[in-house]
């Protein structure tokens, strides 16, 4: 299961968030994949409104009892379902011990099956390191048109978008660029584990769409030890962020999406 005792889960995505949301993008948090609210009951509280979209119901039952405690005085609302190219019922495959690798074999997925199995740690794929459940996709075009409409209504038009659906962000990617108003500026935060990913679909041609590769350099302090230095990466991060302009998704690692309509 995806959990965190102490410190904070991933460092250098909280501070990018949080620095963001410092600069302006904080009328809304959409969190794609909230799993059971890591990264949205941490950074939550910085923003006017959080909406969280998590399709694994036992994941879901996790998530309503961290944003009660967590998100406490905070306008926000939780989806129980995925989004993808239509309106359909998969199976969800969950590694048996980390629910935060979740993922759905379908045609739309651009990661194989052997880079998701490596990704969570086995030699190749067997269906017998999984949970099997029955999961809701709605299509994104529809509810993310609806989310966006329902934000500019509230004059909410400057935000954060956070992907986590292992090899399904393309299409929804592609969903925000097609149904993002023309009044808003966007950050989307992704993550790839394959070698390459096409983003022509993303009409790179677009002027106000720029992507960057999000590098995390660990800040080190060369007289203390080696474990005091553990103990300030694991409890305050201690990380420098470089945003490179990249015009393709190549490398594993986080990437930032900056849209401004």
């Amino acid at each position: 299961m995806t959990s965190v005792a102490n410190g904070v889960y991933e460092p250098h995505i909280k501070f990018l968030i949080d620095y963001l949301a410092a600069k302006g993008y904080s009328d809304f948090l959409i969190d794609i994949g909230a799993n059971i609210g890591l990264t949205s009951c941490q950074s939550g509280k910085s923003f006017r409104e959080i909406h969280m979209f998590e399709p694994n119901p036992d994941c879901v039952s996790i998530l309503k009892v961290n944003s009660k405690i967590a998100l406490s005085g905070s306008k926000y609302y939780i989806n129980e379902y995925g989004l993808g190219n239509t309106n359909e019922f998969l199976k969800l495959h969950i590694p048996r011990h980390n629910w935060g690798g979740a993922f759905i074999k379908h045609s739309s997925n651009s990661y194989s099956d052997d880079l998701l199995a490596k990704k969570d740690g086995y030699s190749s794929f067997d269906i017998k390191n999984y949970d099997l459940l029955d999961i809701e996709i709605r299509a994104a075009d529809d509810i993310l048109k609806k989310l966006f409409s329902g934000l500019s209504s509230r004059q909410l038009s400057c935000g954060i978008v956070k992907i986590d659906v292992e090899g399904f962000e393309l299409p929804i990617l592609k969903s925000i660029v097609d149904t993002l108003p023309s009044n808003f500026k966007l950050i989307v935060i992704f993550e790839n584990w394959g070698h390459s990913i096409n983003v022509e679909c993303l009409n790179r041609a677009n002027p106000n769409i720029c992507l960057k590769y999000l590098e995390k350099k660990k800040v080190l302090y060369p007289l203390l030890p080696k474990w005091l230095n553990s103990l300030f990466l694991f409890f305050i991060g201690g990380y420098d962020i470089i945003l490179s302009t990249t015009d393709e998704v190549s490398n594993i690692g986080d990437y930032i999406l900056e849209i401004n309509n």
